[in-house]
């Protein structure tokens, strides 16, 4: 009986490990990856706009990104109180002591989130969560690189 109940028991524990490996190869692609490196890949290119008489960093998106684009993404990130003039807020990687308008950072470090809500109470530097749809933004001079659409506060 010793020995059925060894074998019972190292069953039981095989069948254990199965599922939940089982579970965490279904859920793993389901994850996003983390945005902020992902953002990391993207070259910049400094190009002359003559409407503008200046120059500004032009994006050159990757396969990996183009494929994101339009698809439901979170990241996490630090609150900039950086006047945009609409309804959306920046979102950085970094704190703003060493965020992309400070000069510590690259453009790839920040992005304009678009809340489905209005935000109150925020403060600089505040930590916050956001799902929403990932845009890429290569044209508008006037709009950050990445943009979050109907962004959910987590």
């Amino acid at each position: 009986h010793v020995v059925d109940a060894y074998l019972c028991r190292r069953n039981y524990i095989t069948r254990l490990l199965q599922l939940f490996l089982g579970v965490a190869l279904f859920v793993s692609p389901l994850q996003s990856p983390n945005l902020w490196k992902v953002f990391e890949g993207v070259r910049f290119e400094s190009k002359y706009i003559d409407e503008e008489k200046a120059a500004f960093y032009v994006p050159q998106f990757g396969d990996e990104l183009l494929r994101m684009e339009g698809q439901k993404d979170v990241i996490k990130g630090y609150y900039l109180p950086i006047d945009l003039s609409s309804e959306g807020i920046v979102l950085s990687r970094y704190p703003m002591a060493t965020c992309y308008f400070c000069g510590e950072a690259g453009p790839e470090s920040v992005m304009m989130v678009f809340p489905a809500k209005k935000l109150e109470g925020l403060k600089m530097d505040d930590e916050l969560t956001f799902e929403g749809t990932l845009e890429l933004n290569d044209d508008d001079v006037y709009r950050l690189t990445f943009i979050l659409t109907d962004a959910k506060r987590l």
